[in-house]
């Protein structure tokens, strides 16, 4: 959330001017793809991953929220698995992830990603889409967490420099936390180059049993199961006093929510502490 100050996609055309409107949205969501592809993910999670989830606070959310959960796998198995939970319980599906860079540039997964939702992670991004509706699905402990081996994954790395502290005192808008344990274990990554990955634009190459030895079937997940576990909402204004704190206070609530969070994965069987 603190890296990169864009907004990505080109600006709306004016009805009635130029070409057709595209179907998709500002960031690429497609919502016809959406709706053709979410019954198939919703199967995978169900009978492939037997995800289940615990709400501490009784859904559904009628208005926007910013779910904020650890990273579990490196590839954005994660976000799918929360979005598609999530998206039956909130106001305007559906949720939309807010995944790193690099993330949209792996082949054929960048863009079914966006057109399933996901958007590139930025406040301005972010700030509009909770204008627009939405809820939003952060990762704070950005390529940091996406690049955690199996033997760190009952870790909760440090949240940025508290973008989406940030984010919930300029909006108004609560924050949820959610711990995810499982898509770890579909991706169990062993080791991680930085140097071979950057050599390929991607932030480091993942290996796993399969990866890169199989190649592109490499990236099929292993069957596991998947436990997620949501939160109770957190009013940041409230605990802060103010919608403008100074940067004291900022990394204490931004500590805070981490610290949530990583109850949240323990709670789900992650071994966070």
């Amino acid at each position: 959330m603190d890296a990169g100050t864009r907004v990505e996609g080109p600006p709306d055309a004016p009805r009635g001017a130029g070409p057709p409107r595209s179907r998709t949205d500002l960031w690429g969501f497609d919502p016809a793809f959406y709706r053709a592809v979410m019954p198939w993910c919703e199967w995978v999670c169900e009978r492939g991953f037997r995800t289940t989830m615990t709400c501490v606070e009784r859904p559904p959310w009628r208005s926007p929220r910013i779910f904020v959960a650890n990273h579990a796998s490196f590839l954005p198995l994660d976000a799918l698995v929360v979005q598609c939970l999530l998206d039956s319980m909130v106001s305007t599906p559906p949720v939309r992830p807010l995944l790193e860079d690099y993330v949209f540039t792996i082949p054929y997964v960048g863009l079914w990603m966006s057109r399933l939702g996901s958007v590139r992670a930025c406040q301005e991004n972010a700030v509009l889409l909770l204008q627009r509706g939405y809820s939003v699905l952060a990762f704070p402990e950005g390529v940091k967490g996406a690049g955690k081996t199996l033997f760190d994954r009952g870790r909760v790395q440090r949240f940025g420099r508290g973008g989406l502290v940030r984010l919930a005192l300029k909006t108004g808008v609560g924050i949820v936390p959610i711990g995810v344990s499982g898509p770890e274990y579909a991706y169990p990554v062993l080791a991680r180059f930085k140097r071979l990955g950057r050599a390929i634009g991607l932030p480091f190459l993942p290996v796993t049993p399969t990866l890169p030895l199989l190649g592109p079937l490499g990236l099929f997940p292993f069957p596991a199961r998947v436990t997620v576990v949501v939160g109770e909402t957190i009013d940041l204004r409230r605990e802060a006093g103010t919608d403008d704190p100074d940067e004291a206070v900022v990394l204490r609530l931004n500590e805070r929510v981490r610290k949530r969070v990583a109850d949240l994965l323990a709670r789900a069987g992650g071994r966070a502490a």
